[in-house]
């Protein structure tokens, strides 16, 4: 059906198995506890959203090629900010740092970063950790992250995810 948006439990069941599942759905299951409810944005893809402020895209198999996702594999894409470094412990600074990734046009698709929890980086952006294939260790991080993003909306002082579009960009 071309306008089912499934719900991500579903999908995650007939996409992973094992461990990889096991995770997916513990991270779902912190969401919804949450009251932050994955809403479908496109195939095998769900956007996090608190107010109108967007907090992370879970991607399974069978995403966007472009995603690298893998048969078996999923990720979590935490949304960021310029989050100190004291935000997290220094174990859970060196997960985020081993996922932090850089795209070949970082900062220039969405908000730009100087540091990342207090590391400087020369090209960062607020959607540059992905957890892929999360572990246990991993998914504790995303969800503390997670928490983060979440308080500095409540607290106002989020800033509003800003996608540029490719003919704006430098």
């Amino acid at each position: 059906m071309k306008n089912a948006k499934p719900k991500i439990e579903d999908v995650a069941n007939e996409v992973l198995s094992g461990d990889e599942l096991k995770n997916a759905l513990d991270f779902i299951g912190f969401l919804r506890e949450h009251k932050l409810n994955p809403a479908w944005s496109a195939t095998n893809a769900w956007k996090v959203s608190s107010k109108t402020f967007t907090v992370c895209f879970i991607r399974l198999h069978g995403s966007a090629e472009y995603h690298g996702i893998d048969p078996g594999e999923w990720n979590i894409v935490p949304f960021i900010g310029e989050y100190d470094a004291s935000a997290l412990s220094n174990a859970e600074k060196e997960v985020a740092w081993t996922n932090k990734r850089t795209c070949s046009s970082c900062g220039q698709c969405a908000l730009k970063l100087d540091s990342v929890f207090g590391k400087k980086y020369s090209y960062a952006c607020e959607a540059a950790i992905c957890f892929h294939n999360p572990n246990e260790i991993a998914v504790a991080c995303a969800k503390k992250i997670i928490e983060l993003r979440v308080n500095e909306i409540k607290q106002g002082i989020a800033k509003k995810h800003k996608y540029i579009p490719i003919r704006d960009r430098v």
